[in-house]
């Protein structure tokens, strides 16, 4: 509301207004003489007129009235009154008639001054009486400072402004324009700037500051102030892979996708993973203001994550939830929600691996001994074995039926301690292993006798007959066997007669013996044995060629 000054002053009434006419003139009877002033008095109401003069000349000396008078003449009061006078011009005194008319309307004027007050510009008539008995002037307009609301504590963020219209929370009383003046406690939090109603503040650095506006209309200033709180929005998380409750397997790869955004600018924005409990690892890095892609390939082997060789987890447990958890984190330490998927492994288990009591035997070094025993896998995998001696090349053993064997000569060993490694390994390269021991004791024992047998394999997997050649030393003291039974069945040996000797040509004492032997039916496992035995060790004999024919 615009206010004005108002001066209130006592209302008095004014004089009424009174005019005198003349009528003319009556001889009178007497004579009046002598006398040089007048006075004429008017009663109206509570108020009295006066007329009053001086006797200039002749006509104008008035005496006392001696007329009645007459009232509500022409809606006026009217009083007339008969003035006595005195005329040179004929010589004697008459009566000169003036009428001395009232007007009756009561009229006011502005008296004394009472007081000085405020009201809006029509709250009275201006310079004249009013209703309340007073009279009252307008004055100058009355000047009030700015009124405001309270704007309330304010939020942005990082490099990003907020504008704020003034004229929603300043206004004046008296409708003046008004002009504004803002500042900042702290201008490394926040700046502030002001465009004609317009505040604009922006967010340098995460943080609380005061800020200061000024309204002014001219005349009078309203300040007030309020918190600008720069705050950091936290990044955001959006995973594409893996899905939820997946299921690795051995060697299967766990991928993990997705993106990240932040809002505010310039920040450097981490994005993070961790399984369970575990260590977090770092799935990518980029900078705010555009969409962060991260991607992070796991392998899952031997129970356990992995980042190419680096392992993220320890064992995992078959059949219970594990937990992947993802999140970003700016510079500011702003973080996103957790994202969260739940997976389960099936972890592959070793293969089994056994080996049988090792009996080593053999005398010579062409002696040999077996080493056997089996492989499976659990998991019904693939498996393939191998062995190595001494630190030796690996060499692949044949599984059958789940079991495995290989022969070691005596020569193969050395003297000492012999290392034996058999590995099992399933198709996910999991490899479990044996170590057996064995140690060889050199023994220089004198040999007076041998027993050497060869297994003859038929071609076509059977025979009935065979046909042997052996060429040795004529001195030789020798005695050959022969074993024809069916695989499984026990050895059988018959004494074979040699159906005849003759010297070996172009070698001395040389000779080659003619066996032949037939059973009664096909035979599969067919075994020569051949024994011989020497008195000193001075005598060195040998067989040059062993040969024949089956049928």
């Amino acid at each position: 509301m615009v206010l004005y000054q108002w001066q209130k002053f006592k209302a008095e009434i004014s004089t009424p207004v009174v005019t005198r006419t003349y009528i003319g003139r009556e001889a009178t009877p007497y004579t009046v003489v002598g006398m040089s002033a007048y006075k004429v008095s008017v009663h109206l109401g509570q108020h009295r007129v006066e007329l009053a003069g001086t006797y200039t000349s002749s006509v104008d000396n008035i005496s006392q009235p001696i007329y009645n008078t007459r009232e509500n003449e022409n809606n006026a009061i009217v009083r007339e009154y008969l003035y006595h006078g005195f005329s040179t011009e004929h010589g004697y005194s008459d009566y000169d008639v003036y009428r001395i008319s009232v007007d009756p309307t009561i009229r006011y004027f502005k008296g004394t001054l009472i007081e000085t007050i405020q009201a809006d510009y029509s709250a009275y008539t201006d310079n004249a009486r009013n209703s309340d008995g007073y009279w009252y002037v307008r004055g100058a307009k009355v000047n009030t400072a700015p009124n405001y609301t309270q704007i309330p504590t304010q939020s942005t963020k990082k490099d990003l402004p907020i504008t704020i219209n003034l004229a929603n929370y300043f206004s004046d009383p008296q409708g003046d324009a008004l002009t504004y003046s803002v500042a900042s406690s702290n201008l490394s939090v926040a700046t502030a700037i002001v465009s004609g109603n317009t505040l604009t503040l922006t967010g340098k650095d995460i943080g609380s500051t005061w800020i200061t506006v000024n309204a002014s209309d001219g005349e009078f200033t309203t300040t007030q102030g309020f918190v600008l709180n720069v705050t950091n929005t936290a990044p955001t998380v959006s995973v594409n892979s893996p899905n939820a409750n997946m299921t690795l397997y051995e060697n299967d790869v766990f991928n993990i996708a997705g993106s990240a955004a932040d809002v505010n600018a310039n920040q450097s924005v981490t994005i993070y993973g961790q399984v369970n409990l575990e260590s977090k690892f770092v799935m990518g890095i980029g900078l705010s203001n555009a969409p962060i892609a991260f991607s992070k390939q796991l392998k899952f082997k031997g129970g356990r994550l992995f980042d190419g060789d680096i392992g993220v987890t320890r064992n995992l447990t078959d059949g219970v939830p594990h937990t992947l958890k993802i999140w970003a984190q700016d510079s500011d330490g702003g973080q996103s929600p957790i994202t969260e998927r739940a997976f389960y492994v099936v972890p592959n288990r070793p293969p089994i691996l056994t080996v049988d009591a090792v009996q080593p035997s053999g005398i010579i070094n062409t002696d040999k001994f077996k080493i056997s025993g089996t492989a499976s896998d659990p998991d019904k995998n693939t498996v393939t074995a191998a062995y190595r001696l001494n630190g030796g090349n690996s060499i692949e053993l044949e599984i059958v039926e789940g079991k495995w064997a290989f022969d070691i000569t005596l020569a193969q060993l050395q003297v000492g301690q012999n290392t034996i490694v058999v590995e099992l390994m399933d198709s996910y390269d999991f490899k479990v292993s044996k170590t057996i021991k064995l140690n060889k004791n050199e023994v220089n024992t004198p040999i007076l006798q041998s027993v050497a047998r060869y297994q003859i394999t038929p071609p076509k997997g059977s025979a009935k007959g065979i046909l042997l050649f052996l060429e040795r030393d004529e001195d030789m003291d020798l005695e050959v066997s022969l074993s024809m039974t069916l695989v499984g069945e026990q050895e059988q040996y018959v004494i074979l007669t040699p159906e005849n000797t003759a010297p070996m040509p172009n070698q001395n004492n040389v000779v080659e013996d003619t066996f032949y032997y037939e059973a009664t039916e096909p035979k599969n496992n067919i075994i020569l044995k051949l024994s011989t035995s020497r008195e000193t060790l001075d005598i060195n004999h040998k067989i040059h060629l062993i040969s024949g024919v089956v049928e």
